[in-house]
């Protein structure tokens, strides 16, 4: 029923969705160092990107060397850190990441990127380094990033990841 309504709010404000793939994997992985180097590639592209990051250890003012900081830093438009129902953007609110994909479409977004969700039915690709699991956490991940076997992308190699990823953009 919220998603009729969000729809039909965005057709009634003329509003575009932006694409939304979440970027998953275990802890230390290299989630956060892998969005820092894709996100100025997607931004190059002429890509407005935002994040939204699932951490409740991050719902404090971005304070430098934070992950939300880095990203910040990084050129996202827009970073938002989600845990319990909650998000910090520059004040918390009780909503969740459906309520911050509207917030991200009012302000015209190209492209969401969801860090963390690996339980969440959105489309995802997952990061897996053979130093912290090669166990992946993601259910049927579009695509994996990183040394295990399998991979479909290196994680020294963002632009083959931004060129795959803004080709799947109509999908996402």
């Amino acid at each position: 029923m919220y998603s009729e309504q969000k729809q039909a709010l965005a057709a009634e404000l003329n509003l575009k969705r932006p694409a939304v793939l979440a970027v998953s994997g275990a802890q230390g992985s290299g989630k956060t160092a892998l969005l820092e180097k894709l996100i100025p590639l997607l931004r190059a592209r002429g890509l407005k990107v935002g994040v939204i990051k699932h951490d409740g250890q991050e719902l404090t003012p971005a304070v430098p060397g934070t992950d939300a900081a880095r990203l910040h830093e990084a050129g996202a438009a827009g970073v938002a850190a989600y845990s319990a129902g909650r998000y910090l953007l520059t004040e918390e609110f009780r909503l969740n990441e459906q309520d911050l994909l509207a917030l991200f479409e009012r302000h015209g977004y190209d492209l969401v990127l969801m860090e963390g969700f690996a339980d969440s039915g959105w489309p995802k690709i997952e990061v897996a380094c053979k130093a912290v699991s090669e166990e992946l956490v993601s259910f049927e991940p579009l695509a994996i990033v990183g040394d295990v076997p399998g991979a479909d992308f290196a994680l020294d190699a963002p632009e083959a990841l931004a060129d795959w990823i803004t080709a799947q953009m109509p999908a996402l």
